[in-house]
């Protein structure tokens, strides 16, 4: 007869005593239940002791977790929490360094646990680690161990960042700035710095004002990759943090400082691969540098200013009036402006005052600017193109003002200009940081290419809206392809014809009508059975396999990670924590499972629980796309385990 569905099977261990195979009742107290095994071992006081999972970060076992012990499981008898916290907080007391060093070593062991974390922080544990951070007494090993359990109970937001005194901010920025300090040291002090910046404005402040930016590119060219990382992610907080004037000054002086050139050839191109954690700062240096260029594509032309009334003036002159010769030079003035509308005409503004088309924001400023740097940068490419089309019947003339404008509002759209940074996307584009000025860079690329386009459409001005699909689809395929410098990218997407995409549509088109056809449905209805069972058996071994996902908490993206995978008999779901940089592990080392028995439902996007716990306000895309959750039964209630799949392919 079958054991009661709330009635476990499990293995209690203890140091030099026979483990016991007890029947664990989930109804019964569980005061009740180490009683029983406190008594089969003859230990007295049970209320000492405690229950621990085995494996993983030995998590104790409490009245609100204790339904995730399945059959199977193995647990051991412990020191009760508060106990253990108290022998612990003594044990950094101690006048023995070794005692020191041992007591921080099981308080770093023991931090990620939520109950020991609280007993802990209720015994001011924060104020004895930070009392020890900040004397310095031992600058190796004792600091480093200091600074990890500090991160591990600060993560469980019980206590907030904005606590943190001064002082203590102040030392552990010394210990970022300090020269010749311990490796192990520097990451965990970076690591710290970054929550603080993150968490509180005015502690951001003081950090920004105490740790250079010379001193953050010291360890940037450091080839350590977690003291780069820790780095970049302190420098992408600090950037987030600055106001658009400051963050513009700071952006200036570290392009000054060939902070680009340096992470083009020393971090993406690198030998070691590229972390997820440094892509997504990289993501975000990206999206914070071409943010710079959004008040120029929010703000208008001005008919009075003099200044943009001189560039327009200059795009004439680049284009129609030989070297020497002023633009109707000797006419009167009512000549000089029919002739400048004119030529504004020929240079494909649609009104003879451009200003009227450049009161369109976006892309306001910035296409002004495009077409400006074009001119400048490529002045034969520029005049050419304009001479060109000007000498064409006028309707096939490929109008470069208006072409440049509706290109600068595509290609903020396909770069996310002004878009607010994901807290989780790594889809930064290498070819950004292979040169400066990359976005114009890329608009004379784009130009040129639309230009090269519109010809082989031999399109006409009524195919305006045509032609601008196609060169979204010939930019939008090519920067999928991540190219790694702007000379690839113009290699590839100038072989992106007009005919290959059309090519590509049909076959793509072919692809999806195609198994709509009548003799193909037939035929699909005769292989289904067998293809499914591919299908299904496919699936299942991808499940078994297993897939690492990082963990995301409501502050902040985490640089945590845990494994997920389906045992071999299909039965249970195996999870646990594991370390950044280590591969797989074995799923009988996984301390959690979750009998697939037990699963209500599969939930994605919005409907997940940590979707709706992060709020609408802060909500994003990227997050809501890859985000899903398995409910099941915990006891009487419905309980999640969540995810955040690494790409849509997975989540696929």
């Amino acid at each position: 007869m079958a054991p009661p569905r709330n009635v476990v099977k499990i293995a209690v261990q203890m140091r030099d005593a026979i483990p016991q195979l007890i029947q664990l009742d989930q109804a019964k107290p569980l005061a009740a239940v180490l009683k029983e095994v406190c008594d089969a071992w003859s230990l007295l006081h049970s209320e000492r002791y405690a229950l621990q999972f085995a494996d993983g970060h030995r998590r104790y076992i409490t009245e609100n977790n204790r339904m995730e012990i399945k059959n199977g499981s193995i647990l051991c008898l412990s020191t009760a929490p508060d106990l253990e916290a108290e022998r612990l907080l003594g044990g950094l007391q101690s006048e023995s360094r070794e005692g020191r060093r041992e007591a921080l070593r099981h308080l770093v062991l023991l931090a990620p646990d939520m109950t020991f974390a609280q007993e802990v922080i209720s015994r001011d544990g924060l104020q004895r680690l930070g009392t020890i951070i900040e004397d310095g007494d031992d600058l190796g090993e004792v600091l480093a161990l200091a600074l990890r359990a500090f991160l591990e109970l600060m993560e469980h937001g019980v206590v907030s960042w904005e606590t943190l005194s001064i002082p203590f901010v102040r030392k552990v920025v010394c210990y970022v700035n300090m020269n010749l300090m311990d490796a192990s040291v520097q990451p965990l002090a970076l690591g710290l710095l970054e929550s603080v910046t993150l968490s509180s404005p005015a502690l951001g402040q003081l950090v920004k004002s105490e740790v250079p930016l010379d001193r953050l590119l010291v360890h940037l060219q450091v080839m350590n990759q977690q003291l780069q990382t820790k780095a970049m992610a302190l420098l992408t907080a600090l950037l987030q943090g600055a106001s658009p004037a400051e963050r513009k000054h700071m952006l200036d002086y570290l392009w000054q400082r060939n902070l680009r050139q340096f992470i083009y050839k020393n971090i993406i191109h690198s030998a070691a691969p590229l972390g997820d954690e440094m892509a997504h700062h990289l993501y975000i240096l990206q999206a914070l540098t071409l943010g710079l260029l959004e008040p120029r594509m929010r703000m208008p032309l001005d008919p009075y200013s003099q200044e943009q009334r001189e560039q327009l003036q200059a795009l004439c002159q680049a284009a129609f009036e030989p070297e020497g010769e002023p633009l109707g030079a000797g006419l009167s003035a009512d000549r000089r402006r029919s002739l400048c509308a004119r030529e504004f005409r020929k240079l494909g503004f649609s009104n003879s005052n451009p200003a009227q088309d450049l009161e369109r924001v976006p892309p306001g400023l910035l296409a002004l600017d495009n077409m400006l740097y074009f001119s400048r940068h490529a002045p034969s490419a520029y005049s050419r193109f304009v001479l060109e089309n000007s000498s064409r019947e006028d309707k096939h003339e490929c109008p470069f003002a208006r072409s440049s404008i509706q290109l600068t509002v595509l290609l903020c759209e396909l770069l996310r200009v002004g878009e607010p940074c994901s807290e989780t996307a790594q889809d930064f584009s290498p070819m950004f940081f292979s040169q400066d000025q990359s976005f114009h860079e890329l608009f004379c690329v784009s130009i040129q290419l639309l230009n090269k386009t519109w010809k082989e459409m031999r399109a006409t001005q009524e195919d305006f809206d045509k032609v601008m699909q196609v060169v979204r689809e010939q930019l939008a395929r090519t920067l999928a392809l991540k190219p790694s410098s702007l000379e690839l990218f113009r290699t590839k997407v100038n072989t992106l014809t007009y005919g290959e995409v059309l090519r590509l549509r049909q076959t793509e088109r072919l692809h999806q009508e195609g198994t709509l056809a009548p003799p193909i449905l037939e035929l699909r209805e005769k292989l289904k059975p067998e293809l499914m069972g591919l299908i299904r058996q496919q699936r299942l071994l991808r499940l078994c396999e297993g897939t690492l996902f990082r963990k995301i908490s409501s502050r902040r993206r985490q640089d945590k990670l845990w494994f997920c995978c389906l045992s071999p008999n299909h039965k249970v779901l195996q999870y646990g924590d594991v370390e950044e940089g280590s591969g797989p592990p074995v799923p009988e080392s996984l301390p959690e499972q979750l009998p697939v028995a037990d699963i209500r439902a599969l939930l994605t996007g919005k409907d997940c629980p940590h979707v709706r716990e992060k709020g609408s306000g802060k909500q994003n895309k990227d997050f809501c796309e890859l985000a899903f959750s398995i409910s099941y039964d915990h006891g009487e209630e419905e309980a999640y385990l969540n995810f955040i799949a690494p790409s849509k392919r997975e989540m696929g």
